[in-house]
C-alpha cells in the first residue's frame, strides 16, 4: 500500500522521537486504556518504539505491535518487550494474522495513501464481538498545518515544560520540534477535518463513537458478535 510519506522518514529520528514520546506520558495510551479494554490478543497498528503496546500487555493476554520502522521496532524490543509482546516490521495490509479482540492505531492512518484503504483492513482483522479503537490527528482549518502551528506553541510552552520535566529535557524537547526531520515529516502530513474524519470513519464503522481529544478525534467501534457481518453479506437467497 503506498503511503503519502517516506515511510522510513521516522528511521532518520528513531531514538530522538523515543524519547520525545517518553516526555509526554500517556499521550499514546490514556484514552484506549481508559476504554477498559481486557482479553486475548491485541493489535497496536502503529506501534513506533512499543509505548501502546508494552502498556496493553498488562491487559491481554498477547500483544502485537506493528511497525514499518526497523529502528523503532528495535527501540521498542530493546526497552520494552515482554514475553507476551511481539514486535513485527511490516506493512499493515501485509499482516497475515487477525482475529484480535482490540485493534489499536494512533496516529498512523493519516501516512495511507488510501486512507479508506486502511480502515476496512482495520476492520477486516478484529474478532466479532472485539473492538476497533483509533486516533487520528484532525486539523478544522487546513490539510496541513503551517510550521509555526508546531514552532510557536513549543516556544510558548517551554516555561511551563522546564517545571514539568526539568531544564534539560525541555531544552531538549524544544530543540526536537525545531529540529529539521521532524518538521519535514510534519509538514508532510495531511489531515482529515473533525467533520471528513466523522463522515469517513463512520461510513466504515456505521454506529461508532467519536471523542474530541484537542489535537485529533478518537473513534471506538465494537463488531458484531455474528461472523456474518452486515457489510459483507451476499445476497439473500432465492
Amino acid at each position: 500500500m503506498a503511503q503519502v510519506v517516506d515511510p522510513q522518514s521516522f528511521d532518520r529520528f528513531a531514538l530522538d522521537y523515543d524519547r520525545f514520546v517518553s516526555l509526554l506520558p500517556g499521550q499514546n495510551t490514556a484514552w484506549v486504556l481508559g476504554l477498559g479494554p481486557g482479553g486475548g490478543r491485541a493489535l497496536d497498528a502503529g506501534c513506533g518504539s512499543g509505548h501502546a503496546a508494552v502498556a496493553l500487555a498488562d491487559r491481554f493476554e498477547e500483544v502485537v505491535g506493528l511497525d514499518l520502522s526497523g529502528p523503532l521496532i528495535e527501540i521498542a524490543e530493546a526497552k520494552r518487550a515482554r514475553p507476551n509482546v511481539r514486535y513485527v516490521v511490516k506493512d499493515l495490509f501485509e499482516l497475515d494474522d487477525g482475529g484480535f479482540d482490540l485493534v489499536y492505531s494512533h496516529t498512523m492512518l493519516h501516512h495511507l495513501a488510501d486512507y479508506r484503504a486502511g480502515l476496512r483492513r482495520l476492520k477486516s482483522l478484529v474478532r466479532p464481538g472485539g473492538t476497533v479503537a483509533i486516533v487520528d490527528n484532525v486539523c478544522d482549518l487546513y490539510p496541513t498545518p503551517p510550521r509555526q502551528a508546531y514552532t510557536w506553541p513549543a516556544l510558548w510552552s517551554f516555561p511551563h515544560q522546564i517545571r514539568r520535566i526539568g531544564l534539560r529535557d525541555a531544552w531538549f524537547q524544544l530543540r526536537f520540534w525545531h529540529s529539521r526531520p521532524w518538521l519535514a515529516h510534519l509538514l508532510s502530513d495531511r489531515y482529515l477535518s473533525r467533520e471528513q474524519f466523522r463522515e469517513l470513519y463512520g461510513s466504515v464503522f456505521p454506529g461508532a463513537r467519536f471523542d474530541d481529544l484537542g489535537f485529533a478525534l478518537a473513534m471506538v467501534w465494537t463488531a458484531p458478535t455474528s461472523h456474518t457481518r452486515p457489510d459483507t453479506q451476499g445476497p439473500p437467497p432465492a
